[in-house]
């Protein structure tokens, strides 16, 4: 896949929204397989496509050699303290 360091640098660079999969997150490779069939149904090149699942096969292998680093993606206390805030603020805490 593309020098995904610099895709993450161009979108902070410009305030463009992005999201980060880590190959520790143990539901990674669960969205990745989702989209890719999203990507599918919309017409992706057969490139793309080649070197998306290229990019699962990798995380695939990653997992596979380092299940002692799964786990469950999270946030901070911190991250989650600040989040909870902002939901009550627009009423969508009880």
């Amino acid at each position: 896949m593309k020098d995904q360091l610099a895709l993450l640098r161009k979108c902070v660079l410009n305030q463009i929204p992005a999201t980060v999969f880590q190959g520790d997150d143990t539901c990674t490779v669960e969205v990745l397989e989702a989209a890719i069939e999203i990507y599918r149904r919309h017409g992706a090149s057969r490139e793309f496509l080649y070197d998306f699942q290229n990019v699962i096969e990798d995380v695939k292998a990653y997992q596979k050699q380092n299940p002692h680093r799964l786990k469950l993606a999270d946030m901070t206390e911190v991250e989650k303290e600040l989040l909870r805030k902002e939901m009550l603020e627009k009423g969508l805490l009880g």
